[in-house]
Parts: structure tokens; sequence; C-alpha cells
């Protein structure tokens, strides 16, 4: 019979947890410089404040490219939740193809609005980065058209998915 999924989870979390500061105190005896704290251990450290904090979704007019003061202004809100933590953020950018362009291919098409998603996706960068959030810890996702609502818009998550 084996055990529950859940229990290996708690089992295994425990143990985890009961081992971390037992390698700190060997660290320091070797006489090695203390280690920063690895990014998972950050994550389970602060799970419980993390999963409060809500995805941003910022909708853009299909020609725009450049983040508009109001959404400058959430954006730095967000950011304020999210700095404390040093986590992973994950900048989802979707735009929608070129309409009434009858000389373009579907091909074409389809690589503007992976053109103009990265623009806004590296848009939300600089300005996650003018906050302090290091380039390392920002992972843009340009994914062009895709089936949600509203088409052109930018998803920023601490999740990867």
């Amino acid at each position: 019979m084996s055990p529950l999924p859940l229990s290996n989870l708690a089992i295994t979390s425990a143990l985890w947890l009961s081992l971390l500061p037992v390698m700190t105190h060997a660290n320091e005896i070797k006489g090695l410089a203390e280690q920063t704290t690895s990014e998972q251990a950050k994550l389970f450290l602060n799970a419980g404040s993390l999963t409060t904090i809500e995805p941003l979704f910022i909708s853009f007019h299909p020609q725009q490219i450049k983040l508009e003061e109001e959404n400058l202004k959430s954006l730095k809100k967000w950011i304020a939740e999210v700095k404390k933590s040093e986590v992973p953020i994950h900048i989802y950018s979707y735009a929608s193809p070129p309409t009434a362009r009858m000389d373009m291919t579907e091909k074409s098409a389809l690589h503007m609005a992976i053109r103009k998603a990265f623009n806004r996706a590296l848009d939300a960068r600089n300005a996650i980065e003018n906050e302090g959030i290091p380039e390392r810890l920002i992972a843009l996702h340009a994914i062009g058209p895709a089936d949600v609502s509203p088409s052109d818009m930018l998803r920023i998550t601490i999740r990867s998915n």
C-alpha cells in the first residue's frame, strides 16, 4: 500500500525545514561563508504571503506599445507587494495580428503580432527594473495572438503558467 501524496509532502517539507538550520550551522563550523537562501527556499518560506498576490492584467489598444501613466501606477503598486519576496516575475504578452493588411501573409501577420507583444513585454520589463527588481528575476513570454479576451494585453504574475 502506498502512502498518500499529501503525507509525503508533509514529511518531505518537515524534513527539509529541519535540515535547514543544520546546514547553516555546519557551514559556520567549517568556516564557509554564509550562503544566501536559495530561490526555492524563499518561495517555500514565503508561500503564505505569496498566495495573496494576484496577477496584474494590463489592456492595450491594438496599436499601442508603451505603458500609460495609469498602467505604470498600477504596476508600481503591484511591484511593491512582490518586491519583499524576491521571487521570479513572469510577463506574458499577448497581441492581436494586424487587421486590414491585404499584402501580408498569415505567417508575416503572426510575426508582426509577436514583435508587438515582445515590445510591450520589454517596456514592462524596463518599468519593473526601474522599480528595483533585478533583471535575473524577470522572464518575458511574447505569446502573440491567443484566444484570450482582451487579445491585446499583458499578464504579469509570479507564477510560470
